[in-house]
């Protein structure tokens, strides 16, 4: 091995380490990225459709973003937040539902094979908490309210949440301002032999991230009103909180539908034992009609991610980054997919 591939590797695993260390840094400037990619797109498509200045179509998105985000934080957040610590205390009472439920069955089977003088000759929940504790109902609570706490807490070395998220959105409102003079400052980094390249990849990646937030606005909107008319017509609690859940779960993929589908099942156990198995059952169609009828009709505005490298990037950008990198996966996976076959097009 010569000093020059030695030399190479000491490069690369130097720069490994550097950005190992500053993944939580990275990550907000991932954050800051994707935002202003949103603002930039909804800026241009204004700006075309208009026919007016950008500084004028910028300050349109701004204060229409300002007035949701407004409008969600006085009208939807404080019923959802109270909705949603009532949703955390009933799950425990549906899952000891359950526990009830399956007990009662076993011993009606253990009368009517045995004889109702008989002792209990089978209970799964002592078997399994012989292996397994069973945690009681305010474990249950306690667990469930710090993972969606360690969910949507992104406070960490850098400070406090708050100054992290005013640091995401100043530099996502500097960006959004003079996008291609930070795009041509990035690409003076580059050779010159390869810039064109690289402004044609970053295009393109432009393009694939804009591609994606468009089917996932679609697609979790969809979801979300889906899952309000089949709750509403099941006539289970905390329709409209269950709904927005679903709504913003959907953009994880895989694990985001099944979380999502654990809060309405479990509140639905209080009433019956059908109808947990009935919301199961229309959470179910719900995915296969977002899948295989929602998602194929705007297939054409969508980044086609291969399942692979959707899966991989999943546990990979949760490992590195945390709940949030589990967030931001799926546009680092299109990115990523973009600059591979871009990269690598002309070898």
């Amino acid at each position: 091995m010569s000093s020059s591939s030695y030399f190479k590797l000491v490069v690369i695993l130097i720069t490994s380490l550097i950005v190992w260390t500053l993944r939580d840094f990275l990550l907000l400037i991932i954050c800051s990225l994707v935002i202003s990619n949103i603002v930039c797109n909804l800026c241009n498509q204004i700006q075309k459709g208009l026919k007016i200045p950008r500084p004028l179509s910028l300050f349109l998105v701004l204060t229409v973003i300002s007035v949701i985000v407004f409008t969600i934080f006085i009208l939807v957040l404080p019923p959802f937040i109270k909705e949603f610590n009532e949703i955390l205390v009933d799950i425990p009472n549906g899952l000891s539902k359950i526990n009830i439920l399956i007990n009662t069955n076993l011993n009606k089977f253990n009368n009517l094979f045995y004889g109702e003088q008989s002792e209990n000759v089978i209970d799964i929940f002592s078997l399994i908490n012989d292996v397994v504790t069973i945690p009681d109902a305010s474990t249950i609570a306690k667990a469930i309210q710090e993972s969606f706490r360690n969910l949507i807490n992104i406070a960490g070395n850098l400070g406090s949440g708050v100054l992290r998220l005013i640091f995401v959105l100043a530099v996502s409102l500097m960006i959004s301002i003079e996008p291609k003079q930070y795009k041509e400052n990035i690409l003076l980094l580059i050779p010159k032999n390869y810039r064109n390249k690289f402004r044609n990849i970053l295009e393109k990646c432009n393009i694939a991230l804009a591609n994606w937030t468009f089917s996932m606005v679609i697609s979790s909107l969809s979801v979300g009103l889906l899952s309000l008319i089949v709750l509403s017509i099941l006539d289970v609690k905390y329709v409209v909180s269950n709904a927005l859940i679903a709504m913003v779960l959907n953009i994880i993929p895989n694990i985001g539908p099944v979380i999502s589908g654990i809060f309405p099942i479990s509140i639905a156990l209080l009433d019956n034992f059908w109808k947990p198995l009935a919301v199961l059952g229309a959470y179910v169609i719900i995915q296969n009609i977002e899948s295989y009828i929602i998602m194929p009709s705007i297939m054409k505005k969508k980044a086609n991610l291969l399942p692979g490298l959707t899966l991989i990037s999943q546990f990979g950008f949760t490992f590195i980054f945390g709940p949030l990198g589990l967030i931001l996966s799926l546009p680092l996976a299109v990115v990523i997919q973009v600059l591979i076959k871009e990269s690598f097009k002309d070898i």
